[in-house]
C-alpha cells in the first residue's frame, strides 16, 4: 500500500547528531519558519525526537531560541570551544602518542565532559534546570497559545532524547511524557533536567568526550551508540505506541550531512571525489569503530520509518525517485555531481577538490572558524540544489570500483525520496499546509 498523499495531523520533527554541523539543522528551520522563534517552530509539531547535537538543538527550540539565534549559538567561536572545552595536554596523551603516528588514525579523547554540561547551562538559562515531566505542562501551555493565535485546536506535544544507559548497555529514552505507552514499566517521574537530557544525548565516548555523563545515580554516553543518531524510528515507534494511526503521521526528519563517496576507480568520477579503501589494523579499526556511532546510512532508519507508515517501493529504476512518502528527509550529501551540460562529474560548483575532501574528512567537533565556514557554505549550497539531498533509500551503483558507469539520469541514484532540498521542502509543505 502506497503512503498517502495529503496532510498528516500528527507531525514528528526528528533532529539527527552532528555536533557543529548542527548548524545545517539551525539553517533548514529558518527557512522553513522564517522569524519563528522555538515555541512557534514546535507548535507545527506533535513530537520530537533527538540525539546528540540535535538534542542540543531540541533543548534550544525548548528554551526559546528561533533557529536564526540557535544557529548564532553554533557560530559562535566561544561557544563553539566551550560545548568542545579542550582537556589538558596530559589527559588526552593518548590522542598525542596516536596522532604522532599517523593523523589519519589519532584516536581518544579530546573534550570536557563536565565543560559540555557548564556551556548548556549557560545557554538554557530559563528551561535548562527544569525537569523532563514539568517541561511536558510548561512547553505545552506556551504551544497551546501560539496554537490559539492561529486558531488551531490545542494537542499535547512531547519530546525524547535518545541516550545510551552506559551501567546497563541498553538504549534509553529521556522523555517528557512519561506515561507514553511506549515507556518501560514502572513509569517513574523523571528527574533528568532538560539540560542533563541533552547533555547525557551528546556525550560521544573514544574519540570526543572524556567520561559518560552522569545524572540520577547513572551513566550515560551518547544516543548515537545505540544506533539512532538518526532518531526517526524511535519518533514513529512513540506515535504508533502512543496511537496514532499510522495513515495520520508525517515525519520531517533532519539530518546534518551525510558523506557518500564514490570508490576510486569508477567510471567517470576523478579520483580525488573518491574514496579509498579503508585500511585495516588496530588503530585504523578502532578509529573506524569510533566514527560508527554517528555513520547513517541512507536505507537505514528512514527506509524503515518509511515502510512502517505504509510507504511503497518503485517497481523498477524507471520510477525513480519515488516520492509518495510520509517521511520528509532532509540532509545535504557531500558526493560529487553531475554538470548537465557536458555530463561530467565534479565537486559541486564553487568548490575546489581540495574543499570538497576538506569537508568530506571533517570531524563533527569542527571549531576553527574556517572549518565552521566550509560547514556554512555547504548548507547554503544544499539549500540551493548546488549538493544533493539523502534519499531515504538510494542506489548502490557506487558499491564497488567494478560497477557500472553512473546512471545518465543521476536523479535515479534517489529511489525513494527527494533528490534536492527545493523538492523536500515542497514536500512538506504539502504534508503540514
Amino acid at each position: 500500500m502506497e503512503a498517502r498523499p495529503g496532510r498528516k495531523p500528527f507531525r514528528i520533527l526528528s533532529l539527527d547528531g552532528g555536533g557543529t554541523f548542527a548548524l545545517i539543522q539551525a539553517k533548514a528551520l529558518d527557512d522553513l519558519f522564517p522569524g519563528e522563534d522555538g515555541h512557534q517552530v514546535l507548535s507545527h509539531f506533535d513530537l520530537v525526537s533527538a540525539c546528540s547535537g540535535g538534542a542540543i538543538v531540541a533543548a534550544a527550540l525548548i528554551e526559546g531560541y528561533s533557529p536564526r539565534e540557535i544557529f548564532d549559538l553554533f557560530d559562535d567561536p566561544v561557544n563553539r570551544y566551550a560545548l568542545f572545552g579542550r582537556l589538558p595536554w596530559y589527559r588526552s596523551l593518548l590522542q598525542l602518542l596516536t596522532g604522532a603516528m599517523s593523523a589519519a588514525n589519532r584516536v581518544g579523547q579530546r573534550f570536557s565532559t563536565d565543560g559540555k554540561l557548564e556551556f548548556l547551562h549557560r545557554i538554557l538559562p530559563r528551561m535548562g534546570t527544569v525537569s523532563l515531566q514539568n517541561l511536558h505542562t510548561m512547553v505545552n501551555d506556551s504551544i497551546a497559545r501560539v496554537r490559539a493565535q492561529r486558531d488551531e485546536p490545542h494537542r499535547a506535544m512531547s519530546f525524547l532524547f535518545v541516550t545510551y544507559d552506559f551501567d546497563r548497555d541498553r538504549a534509553r529514552m529521556m522523555r517528557s511524557n512519561v506515561a507514553s505507552p511506549a515507556a518501560s514499566f514502572p513509569h517513574r517521574q523523571q528527574r533528568a533536567t532538560l539540560a542533563e537530557a541533552a547533555h547525557a544525548s551528546s556525550t560521544a565516548p573514544i574519540n570526543w568526550f572524556d567520561k559518560p555523563a552522569e545524572l540520577d545515580g547513572c551513566r550515560f554516553w551518547d544516543g548515537a551508540m545505540t544506533g539512532y543518531n538518526n532518531p526517526v524510528l524511535a519518533g514513529v515507534v512513540e506515535a504508533i505506541a502512543l496511537g496514532v494511526p499510522r495513515r495520520d503521521i508525517g515525519v520531517l526528519s533532519l539530518g546534518t550531512s551525510t558523506v557518500f563517496l564514490p570508490e576510486r576507480g569508477t567510471a567517470g568520477i576523478p579520483d580525488g571525489l573518491c574514496r579509498s579503501r579503508a585500511r585495516t589494523g588496530f588503530l585504523p579499526e578502532l578509529v573506524k569503530v569510533g566514527k560508527a556511532i554517528i555513520a547513517d546510512p541512507p536505507d537505514a532508519h528512514t527506509f524503515i520509518a518509511h515502510l512502517m507508515l505504509d510507504g511503497g517501493l518503485p517497481r523498477d529504476v524507471s520510477c525513480c525517485p519515488y516520492t509518495e512518502t510520509a517521511v520528509v528527509r532532509m540532509n545535504p550529501v557531500i558526493q560529487p555531481v553531475v554538470e548537465r551540460a557536458t555530463g561530467q562529474w565534479s565537486a559541486p560548483s564553487g568548490w575546489s577538490v581540495d574543499e570538497f575532501r576538506r569537508i568530506a574528512e571533517m570531524d563533527i567537533s569542527a571549531s576553527a572558524q574556517d572549518d565552521v565556514d566550509l560547514i556554512k557554505r555547504l548548507g547554503d549550497g544544499w539549500l540551493r540544489d548546488a549538493w544533493h539531498n539523502q534519499p531515504v533509500r538510494g542506489c548502490g551503483v557506487w558499491s564497488s570500483p567494478a560497477a557500472q558507469a553512473p546512471l545518465a539520469n543521476t536523479d535515479q541514484l534517489c529511489e525513494i525520496g527527494h533528490r534536492w532540498y527545493s523538492d523536500a521542502k515542497a514536500a512538506w509543505t504539502a504534508l503540514s499546509a
